[in-house]
């Protein structure tokens, strides 16, 4: 860990450049599922209630590293590659990726949680495109 004394305040740098790299580097998409040619318009839901075609679900994704509008923009890209006509957003939370804890100059221990976004999805691919 590397200290930097700044007018008596002691300055942890390696906390500031490690999130700085989990944020711009915790951009990973997970998919698992099926696979169809690539489409040009992923219709865009937030409850499976509100899909009025006949669908089948064709897979899972989940998407890290992000503002949400950024990983929703990400995950509608990675559905047209996939073939979905649709993506349903299911979830969105901030996930715990480690911990890290210091000591300042008096000895006080200090723990700072390390999250990143996360949003989950369904693909989907109406029944009359199959």
């Amino acid at each position: 860990m590397l200290h930097v004394n700044v007018n008596g305040k002691t300055v942890v740098l390696l906390m500031v450049v490690l999130s700085l790299f989990l944020t711009a580097c915790g951009d990973d998409i997970d998919y698992i599922g099926d696979t169809y040619s690539p489409t040009s318009h992923v219709d865009v839901y937030f409850s499976e209630d509100d899909v009025s075609e006949n669908y089948q679900q064709m897979g899972h994704a989940t998407a890290e590293g992000g503002t949400a509008e950024e990983l929703q923009e990400r995950l509608i890209e990675k559905a047209r590659e996939n073939g979905a006509d649709g993506i349903i957003f299911e979830e969105i939370d901030r996930v715990k990726t480690g911990e890290t804890t210091t000591v300042d100059a008096v000895g006080n221990e200090h723990t700072l949680n390390t999250r990143v976004l996360q949003v989950k999805a369904i693909f989907i691919k109406y029944k009359k495109n199959l």
